[in-house]
């Protein structure tokens, strides 16, 4: 599942490293919270996704249960994650913008 590094001081941004659905390959971007346009959660079979759309990309990241979900909310809301990574391999997904595909 996915793994969040918390610090104690809120933050501008925080860093995504996953798995680019386009390149099917692991990518790292950086967020800015102020990018930030909408933030889903998705219920799944076995899992939970929280979505962050930004306009140049989305991130998908999986948690096993509601409460890690709440938990990791409330760091987002709080500004203070420092770093998004995969615990299992594509629980964090990486997918451009469809106006990032056609600018590259």
């Amino acid at each position: 599942m996915t793994r969040l590094t918390i610090s104690e001081d809120p933050g501008e941004e925080f860093t995504v490293r996953g798995h680019n659905t386009v390149l099917d390959a692991d990518d790292d971007e950086v967020v800015f919270y102020s990018d930030v346009k909408e933030v889903k959660v998705v219920p799944e079979r076995e899992s939970f996704t929280i979505q962050v759309l930004t306009p140049a990309f989305a991130v998908e990241m999986d948690f096993s249960d509601a409460d890690s979900v709440r938990d990791a909310l409330v760091q987002f809301e709080a500004k203070k994650v420092l770093e998004v990574d995969f615990g299992t391999p594509n629980s964090v997904r990486i997918t451009p913008s469809t106006s990032e595909m056609t600018e590259a």
